[in-house]
This record gives C-alpha cells, structure tokens and sequence, in this order.
C-alpha cells in the first residue's frame, strides 16, 4: 500500500503497541524526540525513525510528514491505536479527497468517575465537523490549498485548530468517516487534559497572531480557532449531561486562561 502512517511519539513505549495495530503493509515512520532506548528498540526492530524537537508538535507532525515517502500521509500519536479497516479505508478515500477524517475514540477507566467524564468530553468535541489529530489523512498535493505548509511551525501547541482553519477556509473537500472507522485513545489524566487545555489556548493565540499576517487568512477572527462554542452549551447538557458540561467550563476557563496569557505576553 503506497501509505505512510507518521507516528508522533515523545518518551512513549505505547508506541510499539500503535505500531502492532496497523494492520497494512505500509510505511512506519515514529517522529520522535530524542531517546535513546527507544531509539535502539526501533532500530531493532527496523522501523523507520526521525528525531524532532521537544515541546513543539507542528515541528513534531512536518518532520514525519517530510519524510515519508509515500503522497498518502496518516497523522497519529503514541497513545492511540488503529481500529479494523481503519488504514484501508482512510487509504481508499484518499483517492479522491485530499483530506480523510476517521472516527476518534476515547477509552474509559473501568470504575472511574473522572475518566468517563474526559471521555464524553472529549467525544463530543471529536464529534464535531473538525479536521483534528491524531488520526487525519492528508495527501502531500494538499500544501499549495492551505499556505504551502502542513503544521504551522512556530505553533507548538494546538496545531490542528490551525490546519482545521486554513483547510475549511480554502474550502478543501473533506472525507468524513467518523462513524464508519476508529482510531481509539487511550484513557486522559484530568492533569494532562486540564494542562493541554491551558497550552491549547496558548496555541491558538498565537495562530491567530500568525494567520493573520497571512495573505490568505487574514481575516481570521479572534475566537475561531476554539473548537467547542458557547453555542455549544445547550446540546453538551442535552447529549452529554450536565457534569461534562461543567468539566468543558473548567476547560474554558483554562483554555482562555492560555489564550490570553499569550496575548499579554506579546
């Protein structure tokens, strides 16, 4: 399969278990940060690596994105695995769209409250019309449609709110297959997605900051890049209860916590 599955990865040993559900001949390529260890285990078992910086995942996903060899491109992390048919099908509708979009799943602790809580959260957001990794499809020809670049470079966080934004501005055609194939997560830390939120909306500041010096998506709005709106409130209640709504106003606050941190800082 002329394919390539990027693999984003930093000091992560659930990477060979990404790498065991893949269940086509493609290329592998792990975009990793420097480790040693992992470094001699995927020598081992010869699997294609490049070393990219710490702390910034655009230059993280352009690093495995450059070089694979392949025009059909899979975008994934360590923590995720891929579900049955899940390459196949992400291969085949490549062909005629320059972007794919599987389903994304969330795993749930068995017996805990706050993991099931992040789960729905984070099912609702990735059930929402939005280009977001891990997980997309891309082909190589998309970079002339988007600013001539895939991850925005010097956006180390939130990388994917910027590409869902200039893809939906250049009105790319775009494959849904969100309720078709998976590619499953493994269960969040409240910490980690508390502080991601924090870094998120750090990110999208800064994309903005960026975007808007571009010819092509100047007209950017402040608050576009978010991915859950306060439009959104009324049907998280309804479709996911009122604790998870709760949890995305904690999320907010931190996320705009982020957002204007960046701004005041520059």
């Amino acid at each position: 399969m002329d394919l390539t599955v990027v693999i984003r990865c930093c000091d992560d040993e659930r990477v060979f278990r990404c790498i065991e559900s893949i269940d086509e001949n493609v290329e592998i390529i792990v975009s990793l940060c420097k480790n040693s260890d992992l470094e001699e285990e995927l020598k081992s078992k010869s699997i294609k690596y490049t070393i990219a910086p710490r702390g910034n995942l655009s230059k993280t996903s352009n690093r495995g994105f450059i070089e694979a060899s392949y025009d059909k491109v899979i975008i994934t992390d360590s923590d995720t695995w891929f579900g049955k048919n899940c390459i196949n099908r992400v291969n085949e509708c490549l062909n005629d769209h320059k972007v794919v979009k599987p389903g994304l799943k969330f795993e749930r602790k068995k017996d805990n409250i706050i993991s099931e809580l992040i789960a729905k959260a984070r099912d609702y957001v990735n059930s929402l019309p939005l280009v977001f990794t891990p997980g997309i499809g891309v082909r190589k020809d998309i970079l002339p449609n988007i600013g001539g670049f895939l991850f925005n470079n010097p956006v180390p966080f939130a990388v994917d709110a910027d590409l869902n934004y200039r893809i939906k501005k250049s009105n790319i055609g775009i494959c849904w297959l969100m309720d078709e194939v998976f590619i499953y997560h493994d269960s969040e830390f409240v910490k980690h997605d508390l502080k991601s939120a924090y870094r998120i909306g750090k990110g999208c500041r800064r994309s903005v900051e960026i975007l808007k010096n571009h010819e092509d998506f100047s007209s950017i709005k402040w608050n576009e890049l978010k991915a859950v709106k306060s439009y959104h409130w009324c049907d998280i209640i309804k479709t996911k209860g009122g604790l998870v709504y709760a949890y995305q106003l904690l999320w907010d606050f931190l996320y705009w916590s982020g957002y204007f941190n960046q701004f005041f800082s520059r």
